[in-house]
C-alpha cells in the first residue's frame, strides 16, 4: 500500500503529488490540515515525529522530506524517468532541487506569510497567534515568520526572499539560454518538479511577472510547465476557489511594494 499524507495547498506536498502523477503511480491520500495544525496531532506524530508534511508510507516504511520522497518515488516505481542518466545531468538537476531546499522554500514561505498567512494571523486573538508560532517547531523559522507577520513586506526576511527569487529566476534564464525546453538536456525532471510549487505560489499571489516580465525564456518555460497534465491535476483541480481568491487578494496588497523592494535589491547589486 502507498499512502501520501499531505495538504493540497502546501508547497512541499505539491512536489510529491506532481512526482506521483508524472510517474503514473496510484496511491491513497490522507489530508493533514496545516491550518488546523493536524500535523501535530498524536496520530500523525506517530507517523512523522517531526510533525511536517508530506510523509509517504510504502510497504510499512515511512519516507519523509519532500525532496527525498520525490527521489524515492522516481526510483521505486516504473514510469517516465525524472532523473537524467549521466552524472553531469544528475548534478545539474540536484543543483536546482538543492536550491529549493536551501533557499527557495524559505523564500516562498516568507512571501506567503507576508501575504495570506499574515492576513489570517492578524485576524486571530493574540493567544491563538502565539500557539501558531510555537507550532512551527523551529526557533529560527519561528523568528522568520514572526518578523513576516509583524512587519509584512517591510521585514528583512521579506527582502531576502525577494532577492532569492531574483537570483533564482536570473540563473534559470541563463540556464535556459543554452537551448532546450527544460533544465536538463535529457528532458523534464525533478528540477522542474522542485521549482513548480514556488513559481505557482508567486503566480497565485499575482507576483510572478515582477520576476518574469523581463525574462522571456523563463516565462516560456513556466508556460510549458503549466501546460502539463500534472499541473492541472495538482493545482488547477485541487485548489479551491477560496484558496485561489485568498492568495490573489492578499498578494495584490503587497505587489507594488514587492516590486519596489526588488528594485532596491537590483540597485544595491549594480
Amino acid at each position: 500500500m502507498l499512502r501520501l499524507y499531505h495538504d493540497h495547498n502546501a508547497v512541499c506536498c505539491q512536489k510529491a503529488e506532481l512526482t506521483l502523477f508524472e510517474k503514473g503511480v496510484e496511491y491513497e491520500e490522507q489530508i493533514i490540515s496545516l491550518f488546523r495544525s493536524e500535523q501535530y496531532s498524536p496520530e500523525y506524530l506517530e507517523i512523522n515525529p517531526r510533525g511536517i508534511v508530506p510523509a509517504l508510507s510504502h510497504e510499512g516504511q515511512t519516507i519523509i522530506e519532500s525532496t527525498l520522497i520525490c527521489e524515492y518515488i522516481n526510483e521505486a516505481f516504473p514510469g517516465p524517468a525524472l532523473m537524467p542518466t549521466t552524472p553531469l545531468e544528475k548534478a545539474r538537476v540536484r543543483l536546482w532541487t538543492k536550491l529549493v531546499d536551501d533557499e527557495i522554500h524559505e523564500a516562498g514561505s516568507t512571501l506567503s506569510f507576508c501575504a495570506m498567512f499574515r492576513d489570517r494571523m492578524l485576524n486571530m486573538a493574540q493567544e491563538e497567534q502565539e500557539k501558531r508560532f510555537k507550532n512551527v517547531g523551529n526557533p529560527i523559522r519561528e523568528d522568520m515568520y514572526r518578523s513576516a507577520v509583524e512587519l509584512g513586506i517591510e521585514s528583512p526576511v521579506a527582502f531576502r526572499s525577494i532577492a532569492s527569487y531574483e537570483m533564482m529566476t536570473r540563473d534559470l534564464e541563463e540556464r535556459l539560454s543554452h537551448g532546450g525546453d527544460w533544465i536538463s538536456t535529457e528532458g523534464f525532471s525533478l528540477a522542474e518538479i522542485g521549482l513548480t510549487p514556488y513559481f505557482a505560489r508567486i503566480e497565485y499571489l499575482d507576483l510572478h511577472d515582477i520576476w518574469l516580465s523581463d525574462r522571456p525564456l523563463t516565462a516560456k518555460w513556466w508556460a510549458r510547465v503549466k501546460s502539463r497534465e500534472s499541473f492541472g491535476i495538482v493545482f488547477v483541480e485541487a485548489l479551491s476557489s477560496d484558496d485561489i481568491s485568498e492568495m490573489k487578494i492578499s498578494g495584490v496588497k503587497i505587489r507594488n511594494r514587492v516590486a519596489e523592494r526588488r528594485e532596491e535589491y537590483l540597485r544595491a547589486t549594480r
